[in-house]
């Protein structure tokens, strides 16, 4: 392909062939000589030269979390003659912030002769993104004409929510057969003193109260608050009234770093954790099934890493589909929603109580997100005021119901809002 300098170059030559016999000035011709030959050499120089290059891709993490930084190394090897001039500009995504160095390079490249150029990138937004392809170009050594070459090197990086440290969250739900560290308050296997008993043959020598038995003349053995696991289901709204803010301050994002970060406490607690991601208008729900291990982890973060607004899937249709075979019985079920455009609510909620769920909401507040991205004024503040009221209508509509509700002002540490889990009891 030709560059801009060649095509004013032959317009150039037109423009003084049309003036010298317009004019009848032969002497002009003797200037377009000289241009056809530089023309007629940079044709020579460029045809049939077909490069062999060698281009790969380096990250130095393929996952991170967000706002990290990833290094990425571009080598090039020549493999074949001169190479006079080469252009490389290296495509990122809109979402990726350059943070050093530079992903576009101009090289000259001898034969067999190797260069790499380093950069770095950082992203604030968890998903997945693609860094490439590559768009290679090269010139003349005149700059006459160019060719570009597809390289459709692609490198994937998966960008993951950061993962906030939670203190203990008040859990009441059904105890499992396997050993963990929530309380039941019966006795049974645990480290926590629960009571005295008198001693039986089955019970070790260990176990026996020595201090009780000089004391009454009575065997008496220690018994132990029973440490068990419970089944926690993550139910994430990812419906399109959740994408209402920036790209990285909106309810969905927060709903997804609450939900990376809870699963993560529970999951060390040897809890089992499930997911259920809901919204898509053909009601396809997004299900991983609850299980524990590190690996429950990745699957869980897998899954929201790709959630994204979308439909308008509502929660009490969601509660249908899924109470008869994707709910335990009588799990903790927590609730990511700021809670807008959906009437069903406090149905679905009532219903989950009614078949003895125990159910927390996490509400990222609309109204604060916006608030604070928002000039203040007399009128927005007003309005600020009013909003926030009939939001608390609708969260008392629903601790009524029989939820614990704790309303989420995500410029506060999530740590921080949970601790108002342990001020509501469930009803029953």
């Amino acid at each position: 392909m030709r560059t801009t300098k060649t095509a004013g170059l032959v317009g150039g030559c037109i423009g003084l062939l049309l003036f010298s016999l317009l004019s009848m000035d032969w002497i002009v011709l003797l200037v377009i000589i000289p241009l056809v030959i530089l023309l007629f050499f940079g044709v020579l120089l460029f045809q049939g030269k077909e490069p062999q290059l060698d281009i790969t891709r380096h990250l130095s993490h393929v996952k991170i979390f967000e706002d990290d930084h990833v290094d990425v190394t571009v080598t090039i090897k020549n493999k074949g003659s001169h190479v006079p001039f080469i252009e490389i500009i290296d495509v990122l995504p809109n979402r990726v912030n350059l943070e050093q160095g530079s992903n576009y390079a101009v090289l000259s490249l001898k034969p067999q002769e190797e260069i790499t150029f380093t950069y770095t990138v950082s992203c604030p937004v968890r998903g997945h993104y693609d860094i490439g392809p590559l768009n290679v170009r090269i010139r003349d050594y005149l700059s006459f004409f160019f060719k570009e070459l597809p390289f459709n090197t692609v490198s994937e990086l998966t960008v993951i929510p950061q993962i906030e440290e939670i203190g203990d969250v008040a859990v009441r739900a059904k105890a499992n057969i396997y050993p963990g560290i929530m309380h039941t308050k019966h006795a049974g296997i645990g480290t926590e003193f629960f009571g005295l008993r008198e001693y039986t043959t089955s019970d070790t020598f260990k176990r026996i109260n020595w201090k009780s038995f000089a004391r009454w003349n009575r065997i008496m053995v220690n018994e132990y608050e029973l440490e068990s696991t419970t089944d926690i289901i993550l139910m994430v709204d990812a419906r399109e009234s959740q994408d209402i803010g920036t790209l990285k301050h909106n309810p969905i994002e927060y709903n997804i770093k609450a939900a990376v970060s809870i699963a993560s406490h529970f999951l060390k607690r040897r809890d089992r954790v499930g997911l259920i991601i809901y919204g898509n208008t053909e009601g396809k729900l997004k299900w991983v099934y609850p299980e524990s291990g590190k690996k429950q982890l990745y699957k869980t973060i897998a899954e929201l890493v790709e959630a994204q607004a979308e439909g308008t899937f509502l929660l009490n249709a969601v509660i249908d589909t899924a109470i008869t075979h994707m709910l335990p019985k009588k799990a903790l079920i927590i609730l990511f929603s700021s809670l807008d455009d959906d009437p069903t609510i406090p149905a679905a909620i009532q219903q989950l109580v009614a078949q003895k769920f125990n159910v927390i909401v996490l509400s990222p507040s609309p109204i604060d997100i916006e608030f604070s991205l928002q000039p203040h004024d007399l009128s927005y503040e007003l309005a600020h005021k009013i909003l926030t009221f009939e939001r608390k209508n609708v969260l008392a509509l629903l601790r009524n119901k029989g939820a614990r509700v704790v309303d989420w002002n995500p410029t506060l540490p999530l740590a921080v809002s949970l601790k108002e889990v342990e001020r509501y009891q469930i009803r029953r």
